[in-house]
């Protein structure tokens, strides 16, 4: 007997050996366990499988856990495994379901462990990792509904797919603790397996998905849904056309629209993808990721993330895919639908979609019923709220057409629990980010192309930093809607105006959720800390300092549990933001010198701006502060709450109102502590002009220089009566403001984009201190307060120009 035990383990080390010289599976989950040392570990597997077995023992002996090929420590049990599953045969084999005898031994042991515990680790194992098709060919020789690991499959698996094998290692079950829930034995035996096949089934929803639909049976199930053949009876009898002719444009549409996600493609994407990160990139980090796992196993996930580059499109399915989850299926615009690149996206997994189905029904009914069948059948999803990608580095007031779909959809619906789940993209560098400079400035958007391709090879010879992807706060759908539209559940025909306002509710909770979860990288910082000199000019001493003050304030300010920052040092930043950027250090008699060219001066502010709302209540305050002679806590607080709803407004920040005196308090807490105010009695005082400390409060305080000074050259205009209309009040402001930045050499195309003058005056309507009428516009009583207000913080330089330059637009009575 001892020699037989010999030879097999001999055997089965030379197995192991020979199966890792050709497969590299990817392994999840071990560095998050952690044991006692009286705890016993013991290994359950869904099938028993000697293939599974080779591999759980090998990755435990790689991360220094318990091998369960070796004795249960400190229990009288030959090996650490228990199989729930028993199969059969050898193609196809069916799966016999019976108790593990170890696993029953487990409670026996349990009772004289002298209150140690034993710890069950589920490990689920995916060869090929990727979903089946349905009704297909090769599902029915080696369908997932026999086993998970058939030998021929995994064969397979080895043969065509070494490194795409994923092995998931979740969380330890405590016996002892599923032991105190329920006294009778053969239960306690029934409630562990029931945990365990439910995690096991979970988890293969998780990682694998559903069942891929063959794309001509999607667009059959859409054509014949009652809702598209509604459209199409209501299209004919508008047009007069033939039903026929009809069904072939509603074909036609779903054929454009209707991804056809292909795993095949999704592998080459993840070879293509990781050689691309590696050339272009440094590395990815990614965080917060555990939530997302844990809700893949029971809800259908509707990633939101932000949306800054065309990179973003192949990034988070890169990510999910290496993290072992399922990439979804991508909204895309219509515009990516380009000769080979078009198919490649689209069996990656997008879907694509116009930018308006204004005037078209019947394509709007399609496109309803292509999204519904792909919530009810419970595939992943991703679209980006912000509609298009940011030009100017903020992120984008969010739109609500799909949002809107996707709530229609779960009153249709709402079998399946629906999670939105917001997503941060953080760059240090952005591919496209010149031709957004451009187009800011004036030049016509550029149709996408082939040569764009072209364009990125030839980016291979710069550095492009790190890549930052944090998840943040999930959405829980049905739980949303229970506290915004609470007769959801009860009433059939829910009115359309309450619908639309849940959406915009939940458009605005999303778009907040993606902001908070912001990565402050090397990148920003710098360039937060450089714009706000004179002529993005610096002393290296004076800027370090700079962007150690911001690091403390981002760290300090609590500005989100889901924010992360760089842990770098703030000279490790600099070093790491010139090698990026291109930023200029220059030796000089009087220190060395950082500054840069206008052109990178205008790209950096892209980066600024994908931070700046973390920074915008401190810079607020810093420049209150700053420009009074004396000043107390309750006047700091009364001129923030006046300027809050345009603030938050302009950079979507996370507090109410009534929560901004408590903000302003935690905020010149920081700001004292850093010795940037000081604090007497209620009066705050600044440091003498002539300090290190005067200078790092006035580097803060210009960081909303831009902003007040767009908020005072519409204050003027209105006053001054020049425009008539919302297009000619944002033309004549961007006019301005073009002219200012001439003159001040700021050199920052975002100053006078159009679109942040337009949030400005709505945020004004929404507040009622204008109204539309048909000869122009209106003002409160209230307003002259808040533009009195907003100039007590500007330079009289600047208000003088401003006030020129808007008494130049006025017509002539005005003057």
């Amino acid at each position: 007997m001892e020699f037989a035990r010999k030879v097999k383990a001999i055997q089965f080390k030379l197995s192991r050996s020979l199966l890792f010289f050709w497969v590299k599976p990817t392994v999840l989950g071990t560095s998050q366990l952690t044991f006692n040392d009286s705890d016993s570990v013991c290994y359950v597997l869904p099938f028993r499988s000697t293939a599974d077995l080779l591999v759980t023992d090998k990755i435990c002996e790689r991360a220094g856990l318990p091998r369960p090929t070796s004795e249960i420590r400190h229990l009288p049990e030959k090996r650490a495994v228990f199989f729930i599953g028993h199969p059969e045969g050898f193609i196809g084999r069916r799966t016999r379901r019976r108790q593990s005898e170890r696993m029953k031994n487990l409670f026996t042991h349990l009772e004289n462990a002298n209150n140690n515990d034993i710890k069950i680790v589920p490990v689920s194992i995916f060869w090929g990792h990727q979903p089946d098709r349905e009704k297909s060919f090769y599902k029915l020789i080696l369908s997932e509904n026999w086993t998970v690991s058939s030998r021929f499959k995994k064969l397979l698996a080895m043969v065509f797919h070494p490194n795409h094998i994923l092995v998931q290692v979740s969380s330890p079950v405590s016996l002892t603790q599923l032991v105190s829930t329920e006294s009778n034995r053969e239960k306690q035996i029934r409630k562990l397996l029931r945990i365990l096949r439910v995690h096991f089934k979970n988890q293969r929803q998780a990682i694998i998905g559903p069942d891929l639909s063959h794309r001509r049976t999607l667009i059959n199930t859409i054509l014949t849904s009652n809702t598209v053949r509604a459209a199409i009876t209501r299209e004919s009898k508008k047009t007069g056309e033939e039903i026929r002719i009809i069904e072939e444009k509603a074909q036609s549409h779903a054929r454009e629209i209707a991804s056809q996600q292909s795993y095949r493609v999704i592998r080459l994407f993840h070879i293509l993808l990781t050689w691309l990160w590696n050339k272009l990139y440094d590395g990815i980090d990614v965080n917060n990721e555990e939530q997302v796992k844990l809700l893949a196993r029971s809800h259908e996930i509707i990633y939101t993330p932000s949306h800054r580059s065309h990179i973003d499109y192949l990034l988070l399915s890169y990510v999910l895919y290496h993290n072992g989850l399922t990439p979804p299926h991508i909204a895309a615009g219509i515009n990516l639908k380009m000769p080979v690149v078009g198919g490649l996206l689209r069996r990656a997994g997008a879907f694509f979609m116009h930018r308006s189905f204004r005037g078209d029904a019947l394509y709007q009914a399609v496109f309803d019923e292509y999204l519904h069948q792909m919530f009810i059948k419970g595939y992943s999803v991703e679209y980006f709220i912000e509609g298009g990608r940011s030009r100017t580095g903020r992120t984008l007031h969010p739109k609500t057409g799909l949002l809107s779909m996707t709530i229609s959809s779960f009153l249709r619906n709402s079998r399946r629990p629906v999670c939105l789940m917001p997503v941060y993209f953080g760059y240090e560098r952005v591919l496209e980010v010149s031709t957004y400079m451009g187009e800011l400035s004036g030049k016509h958007k550029k149709k996408e192309s082939l040569l764009d391709i072209i364009g990125v090879i030839r980016s291979f010879r710069y550095s492009f930093g790190r890549v930052t992807v944090n998840f943040g706060a999930p959405v829980i759908l049905g739980t949303f809607l229970d506290e915004h539209l609470p007769d959801w559940q009860t009433t059939a025909d829910i009115d359309n105006r309450k619908i639309s306002n849940s959406c915009r509710q939940l458009a605005e909770l999303l778009i907040t959720r993606i902001n908070n979860s912001v990565a402050i990288n090397a990148v920003s910082l710098t360039a937060t800390a450089l714009l706000s000199s004179p002529r993005q000019t610096m002393e290296e001493s004076q800027l370090l300092r700079q962007i150690e003050i911001l690091k403390l304030v981002a760290t300090e300010s609590q500005y989100s549990t889901h924010m992360t920052i760089t842990d770098l040092s703030s000279s490790e930043i600099l070093d790491h933001a010139i090698k990026v950027t291109g930023i200029t250090r220059q030796k000089h008699a009087i220190g060395t010198i950082i500054t840069t060219e206008p052109e990178l001066a205008a790209m950096l502010t892209y980066y600024r701006n994908n931070v700046v709302n973390v920074f915008a209540i401190p810079s607020l305050i810093a420049r209150y502060a700053r420009d009074q002679v004396s000043t107390s806590i309750k006047d700091i607080q009364s001129f923030v709450l006046s300027l809050y709803p345009y603030i938050r407004g302009e950079f979507i920040l996370p507090w109410q109102a009534q929560e901004m005196n408590t903000v302003c308090e935690q905020t010149l807490a920081i700001l004292a502590r850093h010795g940037l105010i000081e604090f007497s009695a209620e009066d705050i005082s600044i440091p003498e002009p002539t300090s290190s400390a005067y200078a790092e409060l006035t580097g803060l305080s210009e960081i909303m220089e831009p902003t007040l000074e767009r908020f005072y050259i519409v204050t003027e205009l209105l006053q001054s009566g020049s425009a008539r209309t919302l297009r000619k009040l944002e033309s004549d402001a961007s006019a301005i403001a073009q002219k200012l930045s001439i003159i001040y050499g700021i050199n920052s195309p975002t100053f006078f984009e159009r679109s942040l003058f337009g949030n400005f005056i709505d945020a004004l309507r929404a507040n009622n201190l204008i109204h539309i009428e048909n000869n122009g516009f209106k003002i409160a009583e209230e307003f002259s307060t808040l533009s009195n207000m907003i100039a007590r913080t500007l330079d009289a330089d600047i208000r003088y120009n401003i006030l020129q330059a808007s008494n130049q637009h006025a017509p002539a009575v005005a003057r």
